[in-house]
């Protein structure tokens, strides 16, 4: 019973570091947008990475934990794939790994648009409208509301249980 306890804790604490990470990263990248000189911005642009790397990082501690929880307490976390029902642990699965397509799918490919304008920027001494246009990708940014979203529908999930 103990070691079960310590892993929901685990899993638990963990869920609490991602959403952190995930408020850290948007707050620094935010301020960085809106940074009125390419040293300011370079410096929060770097800020935010630690925030970045958790974010990668640690979500999958948080599943490799919540799986485990789930199968030391004799949950399904398959619901309806395996016969059982729908219930709020399979919802909050699915809607963890929704972002995953994300990553190969915008966060990448735009990533490395920003890092290009970013090098122009930086090989021209100034911010440059392409560097501005680069912070303010409408896919990357709803990318990060959708991410966002979605870790916070868990969180509700898994504190409510509603069904």
């Amino acid at each position: 019973m103990a070691i079960t306890t310590l892993v929901v804790l685990a899993h638990a604490l963990l869920g609490i570091l991602f959403v952190a990470a995930l408020i850290g990263r948007w707050i620094v990248l935010g301020l960085s947008e809106r940074a009125t000189e390419l040293s300011s911005m370079k410096t929060l642009t770097a800020a935010a990475g630690p925030f970045e790397r958790m974010v990668i990082v640690v979500p999958m501690f948080v599943l490799l934990f919540g799986l485990g929880a789930a199968f030391m307490q004799g949950r399904s976390v398959l619901g309806p794939l395996t016969g059982g029902s729908v219930d709020w642990l399979f919802v909050s699965l699915l809607l963890f790994l929704s972002p995953l397509p994300l990553v190969p799918l915008v966060f990448l490919p735009r990533g490395r648009v920003f890092e290009a304008s970013l090098a122009t920027a930086v090989a021209s001494g100034g911010i440059t409208p392409e560097l501005r246009a680069a912070w303010r990708d409408p896919v990357v940014r709803a990318a990060h509301v959708y991410e966002l979203a979605s870790v916070t529908l868990v969180l509700i999930l898994m504190l409510t249980k509603p069904f």
